[in-house]
């Protein structure tokens, strides 16, 4: 009988030698899943043999975290998620950690931001948004395809002008803009879209709410949300109510959008595949008056560490030195078509072509999107009365910012 719990000791003890710690990374699925399952899971294994890497997705974080359940690592996007989290008490101060200093000497400044004095993330890559537009239907309009709109003018004119260019072949119409009005319930993802244009109206000195998140900005006079909403129901004469027209089918003229990730459907273009810099042309978006900076936001993912066992806490950090390190983030952003937050790759081959180095250099001019836990909320409020005066045309551009500014009031005081 003794030799019997002698096996079985012998046996607990191998097993708990051989069990590995777990250390779990929540992305976004598709595109980021696999990349992680297929170049930093293996290395990150082979580095740290005791250690397996498990991949969750993050569409029940927030069910998750209600019942006290959290990923070790998440790579969140900039904005509401990073002081959200940390305003909850449940992130980790990157800045504790060996390395950190190091880490974000290499990593461009305007990437990195303190909440509540300290600092809870790492940027892992960014996206910012430019115009594209179409030089043959320029062309078509009597425009010069290379001296795109500068202007919100000027725009309006180019607008205009190829909205009046008549219906295709198959009879499809042509339109002067596209805009992601299928998006407008989706809140702070959509308002996302439509800022950096706003940005355009004040110099990028303004976002909604004041830096502390405690009461709206956005309705001051010099923050020019009233002439941004009086532009862009302009704007909306010469789009389409809904993007069952998009850029790829010929028939839109200009179309704001975010980063490179676009380019993949160049190939399946209408009629034969669009080539940038014959077919597309990229510019920046238009301001007030010539001159003035084209400002644009900065989107991307931030990596943040949610709190754990010390020992959980430095495998975590060790996971986001991996993803920071120039080879492999290189890696990160070919893959999943981003733009660079280390200062070493800005000039790297891959960011200097013709169609992804606009957007690098945009990067010198973004405004962080808004990072208070409130933004969510309030954006929501805005895109509403955005609807309302822009879209439906039911209210001034005055009377929806009003109307806007009580209710985001109401919601702040609560």
């Amino acid at each position: 009988m003794k030799y019997k719990w002698l096996t079985v000791l012998l046996v607990a003890m191998a097993s708990s030698v051989c069990a590995k710690e777990r250390i779990e990374f929540m992305v976004s699925s598709g595109d980021q899943m696999a990349f992680v399952n297929e170049v930093i899971k293996p290395e990150y294994e082979k580095r740290y043999p005791d250690v397996e890497l498990i991949l969750t997705n993050d569409g029940n974080l927030e069910t998750r975290m209600a019942a006290g359940d959290y990923p070790n690592v998440y790579a969140g996007i900039f904005g509401y998620m990073v002081p959200r989290y940390a305003k909850l008490g449940r992130l980790m101060y990157l800045d504790d950690f060996d390395g950190f200093d190091e880490m974000t000497d290499r990593i461009e400044p305007q990437f990195m931001e303190k909440h509540f004095g300290r600092q809870y993330y790492i940027p892992w890559h960014a996206t910012t948004q430019m115009m594209i537009y179409n030089k043959d239907l320029f062309r078509e309009a009597g425009l010069d395809p290379e001296l795109p709109p500068q202007t919100w003018d000027e725009l309006l004119v180019a607008a205009e002008k190829i909205n009046n260019l008549p219906a295709r072949s198959n009879g499809s119409r042509v339109h002067g803009v596209a805009l992601w009005n299928d998006a407008l319930a989706s809140g702070g993802w959509y308002w996302n879209m439509l800022s950096p244009m706003y940005y355009n109206f004040n110099d990028g000195e303004y976002q909604l709410l004041n830096r502390y998140g405690t009461h709206p900005v956005f309705d001051k006079e010099e923050a020019g949300m009233v002439p941004f909403l009086e532009t862009m129901k302009q704007l909306q004469q010469f789009a389409p109510l809904t993007m069952e027209q998009n850029f790829f089918s010929r028939t839109i003229g200009i179309w704001p959008q975010y980063g490179i990730a676009w380019r993949a459907n160049l190939q399946d273009a209408a009629g034969k595949p669009m080539v940038i810099g014959e077919d597309v042309g990229i510019a920046p978006i238009p301001v007030r008056e010539k001159g003035d900076t084209h400002y644009s936001n900065l989107d991307g993912r931030a990596l943040m560490v949610f709190k754990n066992t010390r020992h959980i806490e430095q495998r975590s950090w060790q996971l986001i030195e991996l993803l920071m390190e120039d080879d492999f983030n290189l890696k990160a952003n070919m893959a999943l078509q981003n733009l660079p937050t280390l200062a070493s790759l800005q000039e790297h081959p891959y960011f200097q072509t013709e169609d992804i180095k606009p957007f690098v250099d945009q990067l010198q001019h973004v405004v962080m999107n808004e990072s208070n836990a409130a933004v969510s909320e309030v954006s929501s409020i805005i895109l509403n009365y955005y609807s309302q005066s822009v879209v439906m045309n039911r209210l001034t551009a005055e009377e929806a910012v009003r109307a806007a500014t009580e209710d985001v009031k109401k919601i702040m005081h609560r």
